[in-house]
């Protein structure tokens, strides 16, 4: 492309700049570009906000790109170099440092992010730690989202949990491809949820529960019978029995495990813990028990 051509593509009269995929997981917010608006008719566009085009799209700035419209500013444009994974590093950073998100439009940023880069789970992290490869060459762990949207790691968990669930139904994915359809898809996965943990709270708890003796029985057949198993028997502990219980007997369901069958198992139910322990207090689980 020489500098002419360059030119006519960053001109500020070129009509209708489309946005770019990427630019739209972000938040459009009205009252942003009426503000930002305020500001050019008085200062002008500032050149250190330029708008960034990838592919010929506008990856970052659409709100400064209407202000300026809607002011009759000429805006800035800025070309980015650099392939798509640091398209989207650059769009997080950018929008990150920005200012406030409400949590469903953090959560639908992340939900595309995730689907984009990925989510390097548990198991991964430890081999990469054990590596000298760099962390820049891997697909990002739940920690690594969590520091990239300035939010916990226990967060990242939980929208990762719903994220694919809604990826798994065929039908909630379809819908979820709008901030607004994937909202709907939650709460849809939290409704399931809901009647599932009801079913489970009217259960009787066994007297006994010896896990350790089912997986003797399992041990020959593979992980797709050991793991409902596994989360009948552990979603009936998170509600039936204190943390002390739950202890004991995790240590017995793990050893032995001559095939890995049980690790492999508890590590796919690590998020299922983690969701009904939220739910269900210490003093939920003593209260049942008196």
């Amino acid at each position: 492309m020489d500098d002419e051509e360059w030119l006519a593509r960053m001109s500020p009269k070129k009509p209708d700049w489309e946005y770019h995929e990427l630019c739209l997981w972000s938040p459009f917010i009205q009252e942003t570009v009426d503000n930002i608006a305020i500001g050019m008719e008085e200062d002008g566009f500032d050149k250190k906000e330029t708008i960034l085009i990838y592919e010929g799209k506008i990856l970052d700035g659409r709100h400064r790109y209407l202000a300026a419209i809607k002011s009759g500013v000429d805006p800035i444009f800025e070309e980015f170099v650099g392939n798509r994974e640091e398209a989207i590093k650059k769009v997080t950073h950018k929008q990150v440092s920005r200012g406030h998100w409400p949590n469903a439009a953090k959560e639908f940023f992340y939900a595309k992010r995730a689907e984009a880069l990925g989510v390097r789970n548990r198991e991964d992290s430890l081999k990469q730690n054990s590596t000298d490869v760099s962390n820049d060459t891997t697909v990002p762990s739940q920690e690594d989202h969590a520091e990239s949207l300035g939010v916990s790691r226990p967060t990242i968990a939980r929208w990762e949990a719903d994220r694919k669930e809604i990826k798994s139904d065929p039908e909630l994915a379809e819908k979820a491809t709008t901030p607004e359809g994937y909202q709907e898809a939650k709460k849809v996965v939290k409704e399931r949820r809901k009647k599932q943990k009801e079913a489970i709270k009217n259960t009787v708890a066994p007297d006994v529960i010896d896990l350790n003796a089912i997986a003797k029985s399992k041990k020959q057949t593979d992980i797709r019978s050991v793991g409902p198993a596994f989360v009948g028997l552990m979603e009936t502990l998170c509600t039936k029995f204190d943390e002390r219980d739950i202890k004991r007997e995790l240590v017995a369901f793990m050893y032995p495990d001559p095939l890995g069958l049980k690790a492999e198992a508890l590590h796919k139910m690590a998020d299922i813990l983690s969701d009904l322990r939220e739910d269900f207090s210490t003093e939920t689980a003593k209260q049942q028990l008196n």
